[in-house]
Parts: structure tokens; sequence; C-alpha cells
């Protein structure tokens, strides 16, 4: 994968009280790590005060 390129991400999480599932359009920094927009987190129930410790995380990565 190239920084340049515009990938589809898909962000499953889980854990023993919610199911969440969002998608977005990303590109990669030059570190290679994704950014998920605070609107996506949000939507998947992540808050300030959540932390992800007890959730299980499925990542989708496609190509635009």
């Amino acid at each position: 994968m190239d920084s340049e390129q515009v990938l589809k991400v898909t962000v499953f999480t889980s854990d023993f009280f919610h199911l969440g599932r969002e998608g977005f359009y990303a590109q990669m920094g030059k570190d290679g790590r994704i950014t998920i927009p605070k609107i996506q987190r949000a939507l998947l129930g992540f808050g300030l005060e959540k932390r992800l410790e007890h959730h299980i995380i499925e990542v989708t990565l496609e190509p635009a």
C-alpha cells in the first residue's frame, strides 16, 4: 500500500454490550497509521471516557 492511496476503512467493534460498524475513507500517514475520525469513534461508542482495552476491533482496508 502506498501512503498516497485513498483507502476505504471499515471498523467493526464488539464488547459484551455493544456492536458497531463504521466505514470511512482515509489515507495512511508516512508512519503507516490511520486515524479514526472523531465522529466515527463516537458512533462506534468510544467517547473520551471509554478505553479500548476490553473491545475486539476488526479493521478492513480496501483500495477506494
